[in-house]
C-alpha cells in the first residue's frame, strides 16, 4: 500500500548505455506525481481563501505550493545516476545550483553502506543512506545518497557486483 502511494515519487527509467554503463534517470511519473501534489495543495488553498477560511494561512500555502513547479520539478527532471565499472556519476541538485559528483572506482577495494534506519511509530524509516567507498591505497570517498539514489541503490549495487566489485549493503 505504501509503495503504491509513494512509488511514483521515486520512479525511474533504467537503461544500458552504449559504453556498457547503467543509466538511472528520473521518469515522467515523478514529475506527474509532484504536479498532482501541486494541483491538490494549490486547489485546497485557493478554495479556503475564496471561502474566507483562514485567509492568511491559505494564501501562504498557495504561495508555498508555487515552490513545487518553480524549484522541485525542474530539479527532478535532471536527476540521474550513471554507473560504469570504473566510475559513478551522480547528477542532481536544484536547477539554481546543479551538482555533479563523480566517484572514481578504478582503485576500489569495497563499498560499505552505513545503516541509517530508525523506528518511528512502529515502522522502519529509511532516510538518505551513506556509502563509504574504500580504495586499495587507503583513501575513502563518501557518497551521501539522495532520496532518488537511496531508492535505486540496489540496482547500482547489483550492477557493480555483476562486474566483480565488492559492494556490502
Amino acid at each position: 500500500m505504501i509503495e503504491l502511494l509513494f512509488g511514483p515519487f521515486y520512479a525511474a527509467t533504467i537503461s544500458m548505455t552504449p559504453d556498457g554503463g547503467l543509466l538511472i534517470a528520473s521518469a515522467r511519473e515523478r514529475l506527474l506525481a509532484w504536479g498532482m501534489v501541486f494541483c491538490l495543495v494549490a486547489a485546497v488553498a485557493l478554495t479556503l481563501w475564496l471561502c474566507r477560511v483562514a485567509r492568511r494561512a491559505s494564501l501562504a500555502a498557495f504561495c508555498l505550493s508555487l515552490f513545487i513547479p518553480a524549484v522541485i520539478m525542474p530539479s527532478l527532471s535532471r536527476e540521474s545516476i550513471h554507473v560504469l565499472p570504473h566510475r559513478i556519476t551522480v547528477t542532481g541538485g536544484t536547477w539554481l545550483a546543479p551538482e555533479q559528483k563523480v566517484v572514481d572506482l578504478a582503485r576500489l577495494q569495497h563499498i560499505r553502506e552505513e545503516d541509517t534506519r530508525f523506528r518511528l511509530a512502529g515502522y522502519y524509516v529509511e532516510p538518505n543512506a551513506i556509502w563509504y567507498v574504500h580504495h586499495r591505497d587507503g583513501g575513502r570517498d563518501t557518497i551521501l545518497l539522495s532520496d532518488f539514489f537511496t531508492a535505486h541503490r540496489m540496482v547500482v549495487a547489483q550492477y557493480l557486483r555483476d562486474r566483480g566489485l565488492l559492494v556490502a549493503l
